[in-house]
């Protein structure tokens, strides 16, 4: 439930700030390598997941404020 909130909480948020021009994302990692996926299981290395991410951010625009993206630029149900 706390992801469900927090998701809640960017698109509220989202909706406070579009009036004045900001847009708000909300950013999934992807399954990244580290020591906390399981030994180092997952699909993607940290820096090629920040430069995902970064780019996600880059190419915001306030019609897409409110979406849940995936590194890789999915849009994400929740």
């Amino acid at each position: 439930m706390s992801k469900a909130a927090l998701n809640a909480a960017g698109v509220s948020l989202s909706h406070d700030l579009k009036p004045a021009g900001i847009a708000v994302v909300i950013l999934h990692p992807g399954a990244v390598l580290t020591d906390m996926t399981g030994g180092g299981q997952g699909a993607i290395d940290p820096d090629a997941s920040a430069r995902g991410l970064l780019q996600r951010i880059d190419e915001l625009e306030l019609q897409a404020t409110g979406r849940f993206l995936h590194e890789n630029g999915t849009v994400l149900p929740w």
